[in-house]
């Protein structure tokens, strides 16, 4: 039975606010499994509604929409409104599922079947919205906030989403979503980071430990927990989707010397004071860039196309600017092409091959390492390059993850870059192990 909620009309209100302020009411009122049989009664027609103000005014928007994303925006907002307050009841986060669920049904359904011309016309915006962008970032964070236990290669990729932290903003997150939802999305990642941080120095400080034993001729046997002065020491699980060996050797390309003198972060630091002490012209920074870049990539892999292929990239960036000195504008604008260039350019142009390339033939550890220097020089595209990862997660979200087991690597190899650079804890020692 339907509770009615009191209308104020002290001042003249939209029919979208009307809307709004009778779903915050229901969903502070009433529980989930009422709240989505009112969403499916009023958006769906599913059943006559019997708030006659509140049909009347989804009419009045229906009768006015002229564009399906203005529709599309409208109903984004309605189903935030009722997100926002379940997600922050852990027993109601059920709901958020239960709701794209309702709306996925809506692709299926029949537009007319004798129903009136504006109840037709609602459930084709309806339909529309569920194909929308806006939809799809929803059903993201329906999977996000209710992960599925299983963890098996042929679940879907986005339900690796909560192990990437530096995919939420990009992935969960849209221009317009209110603070509250993107507060909650920014501690999310905040404690998802830290989390991973945490695991990953327990677990390389158990590696070293475990290293050291063995190496004062103290041999675990394989499948035996450790044992110290006869108390058994829990073994620390490995936080990655990598083998024990790729953890270790990626992490050690990561933060371990890359030419038997310098780490990524040292040869990053000389490039960067070697262009501040001379101050060049575009043209001669961008010869410099080259040259700093493929000073890491495979030689023979270099030299069939790739080196080519970065050089004339570079060549063909802002040709106009090459006589001018160069500048932080420029810098940042050069980083973002060549992130582009390696990895991919938007949405709208998800064409990829150059990174597929890279990890076919250098590996995705190198092809890692490479993005990463790129944003050792340039600390301030760092959410640029996240936001390539983003599209490329949002690409191939719904293929099997031992489809892109590439990718999967990827992913997690970039969590390995960013703490080895950007965390709290120091991972110098993994030259060690």
């Amino acid at each position: 039975m339907y509770t009615q909620f009191p209308h104020h009309s002290s001042r003249p209100v939209s029919n979208e606010q009307r809307v709004y302020d009778h779903l915050l009411a229901s969903v502070r009122t009433e529980s989930p499994q009422e709240v989505l049989h009112r969403f499916q009664s009023l958006f769906l027609g599913t059943s006559s509604y019997p708030d006659v103000a509140i049909q009347q005014a989804i009419n009045g928007i229906v009768k006015s929409t002229t564009k399906q994303e203005d529709f599309s925006l409208f109903l984004n907002r309605c189903c935030y409104i009722l997100v926002n307050s379940w997600q922050i009841q852990f027993d109601c986060r059920y709901a958020i599922s239960s709701l794209i669920e309702l709306l996925g049904q809506a692709s299926s359904m029949p537009a007319s079947l004798g129903r009136t011309q504006t109840k037709t016309r609602l459930r084709l915006l309806v339909k529309h919205f569920a194909k929308s962008t806006h939809f799809q970032r929803l059903r993201r964070f329906a999977d996000f906030i209710n992960p599925s236990a299983l963890t098996s290669g042929q679940q879907p990729l986005v339900t690796l989403l909560q192990r990437y932290p530096y995919l939420y903003k990009h992935c969960l997150v849209s221009q317009g979503d209110s603070q509250e939802h993107q507060q909650v999305i920014h501690h999310a990642q905040t404690q998802a980071q830290q989390k991973f941080e945490l695991d990953l120095s327990l677990y390389m400080t158990d590696l070293l430990k475990r290293n050291t034993k063995k190496s004062g001729s103290v041999i675990q046997t394989v499948g035996q927990p450790n044992m110290d002065n006869g108390q058994i020491i829990q073994p620390v699980h490995n936080p990655t989707l990598l083998s024990d060996s790729e953890l270790r050797s990626s992490l050690k390309h990561f933060v371990g010397k890359v030419d038997a003198r310098n780490t990524h972060l040292d040869l990053a630091k000389q490039f960067v004071m070697q262009q501040q002490s001379m101050v060049p012209t575009y043209k001669r920074f961008k010869n410099d860039f080259y040259e700093y870049l493929v000073s890491s990539i495979d030689s023979k892999f270099g030299q069939c196309r790739f080196n080519n292929q970065l050089h004339q990239c570079l060549r063909d960036m802002f040709p106009e600017s090459n006589n001018r000195e160069m500048n932080d504008f420029l810098m940042v604008r050069t980083c973002q092409q060549i992130l582009n260039f390696l990895v991919i350019e938007s949405r709208h142009k998800p064409k990829h091959w150059i990174f597929m390339d890279l990890i076919n033939n250098v590996g995705s550890t190198s092809t890692v390492s490479l993005v990463l220097k790129v944003v050792l020089v340039c600390k301030k595209i760092k959410p640029y390059l996240e936001k390539r990862f983003a599209i490329l997660f949002n690409h191939y979200e719904s293929q099997k993850q031992s489809s892109v087991q590439w990718l999967v690597h990827c992913f997690e190899k970039l969590n390995l870059a960013w703490c080895s650079q950007f965390g709290k804890f120091d991972y110098s020692y993994v030259s060690v192990l």
